[in-house]
């Protein structure tokens, strides 16, 4: 059968209990993690905290819907126009990717209309563009957009932790600047 990428929303604070389920499951899953610098007795530690809190992907086919539904920690898909929403493969790379590159990424939400535009809810970001691709915001801060899910992750540009533009991969054109 054809798998397709959805969101599941699990149970505050479960999202590791339900990655466990899924790989007892075998079934094949993604939860980004988010790098966090944080100062704890004046020495700084980094963290690996849920860069979507109380959501996990899930690469499923149709049938697949009720085993996942029947996990414990699982609360329900996430579910646009009456069916399970559907995540684009190159939406799961596009956010795979930004997470390689930075640290530190800040979740912003942002409103889409039925028909899958998406309009900036924040006045700082007017008159960007909306392609859904990352580009470089007032030469400080990375974003990428990810319509179909209505958020934006935002990262600081001094926060990259790799090269952003490396000719040699096949996702160089996903980053550009203004």
């Amino acid at each position: 059968m054809n798998k397709k990428w959805h969101l599941l929303c699990c149970k505050r604070n479960c999202e590791k209990k339900l990655v466990a389920s899924l790989n007892r499951r075998k079934i094949e899953h993604y939860s980004p993690l988010n790098r966090v610098e944080k100062i704890e007795r004046n020495k700084k530690i980094i963290l690996s905290e849920p860069l979507f809190p109380m959501y996990v992907f899930v690469n499923i086919s149709g049938n697949e819907i009720a085993t996942i539904k029947g996990i414990d920690s699982v609360l329900n898909f996430v579910y646009w126009l009456g069916s399970p929403l559907v995540i684009k493969d190159q939406e799961i790379d596009h956010i795979e990717c930004f997470i390689n590159q930075h640290s530190n990424i800040k979740l912003r939400k942002i409103s889409v209309d039925n028909m899958g535009a998406v309009e900036e809810v924040n006045e700082y970001f007017k008159n960007e563009n909306t392609n859904g691709g990352a580009s470089l915001v007032n030469k400080t801060v990375y974003k990428l957009l990810l319509p179909l899910m209505g958020y934006a992750l935002l990262a600081d540009k001094e926060k990259a932790t790799t090269t952003i533009l490396n000719t040699g991969s096949k996702r160089a054109d996903l980053f550009s600047k203004f």
